[in-house]
């Protein structure tokens, strides 16, 4: 009762009001009452307000537009508070406020409208439609009232086109969606109703879809709003438009005379009798057009009008399927759902376009974002299961494949990142959503299979650079440290240098679908039986089959594991084999470029019947034309390089093998480690840093800790291989490097598991007759040395850090405490504390006897002894005549001389020994040479330097003078800065000479003649790098004996050349040199 005395007091006076005098301010109390008000409650107050509201606004027609304009928004809001239930009632509201804007007689839009106006007026359209019941809208969608729909279409159609204002255009199209009843409260059930508005609207159609189509494909400035609303009405209009609901459509698809008529007619005949038949032509005449809507009105959207139709829209779905990879999200959620859409409800009807709207579902199930891709799978998972739509399905895929197929290289060839994106993700989305069954049935024919597994070797296609060559000739020291971080570090994988593919996302999306092709059992197998005989024939894309059969076998997700395990045993077993290990690494050293030569530098021309065979028989001969077999045979820059890769990836394989099969690896380390050790001790770099990843790998899989356990506990396996190696081809380098990079992994707890290894290398490398590979023994003796160098450093680490100490060592102190404290009595002198070590069982007292027991020579340690034979082993070699052993030798005994430091006895022999082929090398003129036999003799000195003093003075320095002396004219002569051997030799002498004096203690004759020598270097005529020593070394001797270098200094400080140093050397013991005086 409220209601109604508000609508009869207040309500209805001001509409009056209104009506009788039209203005802004009647118009506004209408909007104040009104407000807030149900219109719904009785369908008096609709008649009483909407009708003469409706009938005023008829009459302002063209007059006042701020008026007309909130006089729309005042009918929308009280439409929108009630049901319009009269078809008579919406079609009057539509033609009055399509008046307002459009001219009824020219059907076009009236000049001038503001942008309100218009926004008015479609919000009244679109709430009239909306607030119709279901009976009036289908009163409404009739033949009779197409022409008004039309009018209102071509309107909303023309704002959507030309207008600017965002909040206009949004608005115009979603009327559009509700004039053809796919807003989204529309009932999408009610097929009948959705048939018939298709039916009364479908003939504008084509100009709908086009403006739909160019707004969807605008640039960023219309907003992401407008693309993603113009998408969606674009793909439910379309849906409406060809959605399967008649019985006539479903018979259509069984038609067995429409079959038989593919037989009689020409395709493209008919193709386009149909085309002209419904989209006319231009040189058409009114009548023939007339003819054309009346028939389309006649037979309604028959059969031929949907096959015509869908042929023409074949450009909208392959221009939009771009915005499948548009930034933007909203857009990409509208793209998706129009196709997954069309998909469900279309797929007969649209048979020619399935396969676009196919490929844009499969590629967008790999979209990043997971609801756009959950609901593309969800749609090609009903497809493939529905028996309306699986045979459809299946014929598309199949198009798909074998289209993409034949693009594909040309993609990769391109190297367009975005377009090889797109590619890699529509082949991802097709592995991953086609049925498992289907694919394997696909891959089964050999010209699919070859065309899919050449497009993938191609896309991991490697790309070889003159970096695979870098090789790093000293010996290299093992990286230590934390076995995951170093693990993260090697997988970066540098040898993975992808040809084609330049970003990292595409290099992951090609990695995800080889893991695709890996997880299906039924294709596995397919593509590795395949690959492995690729493999076996020494294809040109090895390389690249052992990546792919590596990238689909080991990744650590659990699926189809069982299945891979089998495929990741068989890898191994053959890239396992030998014939992938002893690939050369190098090129070729005698691999030369051969040049042109001319052929005519001894030709005679003698006129006559023999003059050829005279050219012939004097020209030059070339003896690179008799080799070429032999030059065939060498090994190129190309061969190397790709030697190194493959070799790379193949220890890339045992590597990611080893980390997927994890702790039950332990059956293949036999056959595997020692293949992988050797690699480790490669000078190649990057071969090096596989072998590392393969390693550490291969220790993280079996849970070792550390590199070092993983050796200790795999030394058999080691053990044995060297053993064979050494005694079956003892002139290979092979085991060589293998030890030596166990020694560099091993640490003091391994030397009893050498100890056999060392043996058989002894006993090799003191055979008389094996000299060719006694370079590689001195290189693991020098290796030995130098980690037992490293290994007591890290011991007396320990004593000073007090960590505890080995367990014998605790045992034993263990053992002299409890037997003092079971001693009876107090031993009362000190000296008993040496006793303490006795064996308590005894008796105190023992026979007195003046006769001492013999001291027995104490065991030396394992590690003290194999040093002590290997010095015996390499003095020998010192005396040979190459020069690379002498080197060698020098630099073991230089490394272990050390080591023997606190065992006199067996040191003193040891030196006894190398003195006297020491001094024979210093007789020589070998700069190398005497290099390395200084570093010896200073060595000696510290460490022998009783026994070798008298030895030095008599045997050595002179030798030292006389290289100085001489040494000394050839350097002030020479003009250039070339580093040769003898320069090297001079200022390693300068720059130690003084602390082996101060050594040795050498004084007298002996230390005047040395400073006399080396004066000679403070002439300004030396090169500056070896007056600035030569300055040192007198600098060194000044507090030793500062008047033998004052004297002999003084003796050259009134030379010109000498005065410079001589005066700052003089400066720096507190003197001057007078500038006045004449030392004359």
């Amino acid at each position: 009762m409220m209601h109604l005395e508000r609508y009869v007091t207040k309500i209805k006076p001001a509409v009056e009001g209104f009506i009788k005098e039209p203005s802004k301010d009647t118009l506004s109390l209408v909007e104040r009452e009104i407000e807030g008000f149900n219109f719904g409650e009785m369908r008096i107050y609709q008649v009483q307000t909407v009708v003469p509201l409706v009938l005023k606004l008829d009459e302002l027609t063209g007059e006042n537009q701020e008026l007309r304009t909130t006089l729309m928004n005042c009918l929308s809001r009280i439409i929108s508070q009630t049901y319009l239930v009269d078809e008579k009632g919406l079609r009057s509201i539509l033609v009055v406020v399509l008046q307002q804007v459009r001219e009824p007689k020219t059907a076009v839009m009236r000049p001038n409208l503001s942008e309100e106006i218009k926004l008015a007026a479609i919000q009244c359209i679109f709430e009239a439609l909306r607030r119709s019941t279901t009976d009036v809208i289908e009163s409404f969608y009739v033949k009779e009232t197409a022409m008004v729909v039309g009018q209102i279409l071509i309107m909303l159609l023309e704002i959507i086109e030309q207008e600017k204002y965002r909040k206009l255009v949004q608005s115009a199209i979603e009327c559009l969606m509700l004039a053809f009843y796919v807003h989204d409260d529309s009932d999408h059930v009610d097929v009948v109703l959705r048939a018939q508005v298709a039916n009364t609207i479908f003939i504008f159609l084509p100009k709908v879809l086009i403006v739909l189509f160019k707004t969807s494909l605008k640039d960023e400035k219309v907003g992401e709003t407008i693309k993603s609303l113009a998408i969606k009405a674009l793909g439910r209009i379309i849906c409406i438009m060809f959605e399967e609901t008649t019985e006539e459509f479903m018979k259509m698809r069984y038609d067995v005379d429409a079959f038989r008529k593919l037989f009689k007619n020409s395709r493209d005949n008919l193709a386009e009798q149909c085309d002209f038949t419904f989209f006319g032509s231009k040189k058409a005449t009114t009548e023939q057009n007339e003819e054309r809507l009346h028939q389309m009105q006649t037979e309604l959207r028959s059969i031929q009008w949907v096959a015509a139709t869908s042929r023409r829209l074949r450009p909208i779905f392959v221009e939009t399927s771009i915005l499948r990879a548009h930034t933007a999200l909203r857009v990409r959620e509208s793209y998706s759902d129009m196709c997954c859409l069309l998909l469900k409800h279309c797929a007969h009807n649209l048979r020619g376009n399935f396969v676009h709207v196919l490929e844009s579902v499969l590629a967008l199930s790999e979209d990043e974002n997971e609801k756009i891709a959950l609901r593309c799978r969800e749609t090609l998972v009903t497809l493939q299961q529905q028996p309306s739509s699986q045979g459809i399905f299946d014929e598309n895929a199949e198009m798909l494949l074998d289209a993409h197929l034949n693009k594909w290289p040309r993609i990769l060839h391109r190297c367009e990142d975005n377009e090889q994106f797109a590619e890699l993700l529509f082949f991802k989305g097709f592995l991953r959503n086609i049925n498992t069954d289907k694919l394997q049935l696909l891959l089964l024919v050999p010209k699919n299979l070859e065309m899919f597994v050449t497009c993938l070797l191609t896309a991991l296609d490697q790309r070889t650079t003159r970096d695979l060559l870098n090789e790093e000739y000293s010996l290299r020291r093992i990286r230590v440290g934390d076995s995951k971080g170093l693990a993260a570090e090697l997988a970066k994988l540098p040898w993975r240098q992808f040809k084609h593919l330049a970003s990292k996302r595409t290099v992951d999306i090609l990695y995800d679908i080889a893991a695709l092709l890996g997880a299906q059992p039924s294709l596995n197998r397919l593509i590795f039986d395949y690959c492995q005989e690729l493999i076996q024939q020494r294809s040109s894309s090895m390389n690249e089959c052992v990546l792919l059969l590596t990238l689909m076998v080991t990744p650590q997700e659990k699926t189809a594991r069982e299945s891979r395990l089998v495929l990741a045993n068989l890898l191994l077993h053959q890239i396992l084999r030998d014939e992938h290990w002893n690939l050369a690494l190098q090129p070729d050293s005698a691999w030369r470029l051969k040049v042109h030569k001319p052929t005519y530098w001894f030709e005679e021309r003698t006129p006559g019947l023999y003059s050829s065979a005279v050219e012939v028989r004097t020209q030059d001969c070339d003896s690179d034309d008799e080799q070429t077999e032999v030059v065939a045979n060498r090994v190129t820059i190309a061969d190397a390089q790709f030697n190194v890769l493959h070799t790379c990836l193949i220890l890339d394989a045992v590597g990611h093998c080893a980390k997927f099969i994890g702790d039950t690896f332990d059956r293949h380390i036999f056959s595997s480690l020692h293949k992988v050790l050797l690699k480790v001790a490669s000078s190649n770099t990057i071969v090096h840093q596989a072998a590392s990843f393969a390693f550490v790998s291969m220790q993280l899989a079996l849970r070792y800790a550390e590199p070092s356990h993983f050796i200790e506990c795999s030394t058999d396996y080691i053990s044995f291989h060297l053993n064979a190696l050494l005694k079956r081809s003892p002139e290979s380098t092979a085991a060589v490097d293998i030890l030596t990079v166990v020694l560099q992994y091993s640490t003091r707890g391994n030397v009893p598991h050498l100890d056999s290894l060392f043996q058989t290398i002894r006993e090799e490398c003191s055979k008389t007759h094996q000299s060719s590979n006694v370079h590689s023994y001195l290189r693991v003796f020098k290796a030995f040395l130098n980690h037992v160098t490293k290994w007591q450093v890290d011991a007396a680490v320990e004593v000073n850090a007090e960590l505890p100490m080995q367990v014998d060592e605790e045992q034993s102190v263990l053992n002299t405490w409890m037997s003092v404290l079971n001693k009876p009595q107090i031993l009362e002198d000190l000296n008993g504390d040496a006793e303490m070590t006795e064996d308590p069982a005894k008796d105190d007292t023992e026979d007195d006897d003046d006769t001492e027991p013999k001291p027995t020579k104490p065991v030396l340690p394992r590690h003290v002894e194999m040093v002590k034979d290997i010095l015996g082993q390499v003095i020998k070699f010192i005396s040979t005549a190459d020069q690379g052993q002498q080197i060698a030798a020098l630099e073991c005994f230089s490394s272990g001389l050390p080591l023997l430091a606190d065992y006199e006895d067996e040191l003193l022999p040891l030196v006894h020994l190398v003195w006297q082929p020491l001094v024979e090398k210093f007789r020589q003129k070998d700069a190398l040479v005497i290099n390395r036999c200084f570093t010896l003799l200073h060595l000696l000195g510290v460490h022998a330097k009783d026994f070798i003093f008298k030895r030095s003075l008599s045997d050595v320095i002179p030798q030292l003078k006389q290289f100085l002396k001489a040494a000394s004219v050839h350097s002030s002569m020479e003009t250039s800065q070339v580093k040769t051997q003898e320069y090297k030799l001079q200022l390693k002498l300068l720059q130690s000479l003084a602390d082996f004096i101060l050594g040795l203690q050498i004084d007298g004759k002996h230390l005047h003649e040395l400073m006399s020598t080396v004066v000679l270097y403070l002439s300004q005529a030396q090169p500056q790098d070896l007056q600035t020593p030569a300055r040192e070394f007198f600098l060194k001797l000044v507090p030793y004996n500062g008047p033998f270098v004052y004297v002999t200094l003084l003796q050259r400080a009134h030379l010109k050349d000498y005065q410079a140093n001589v005066s700052q050397i003089f400066g720096c013991m507190g003197f001057e040199i007078g500038s006045g005086l004449d030392l004359d």
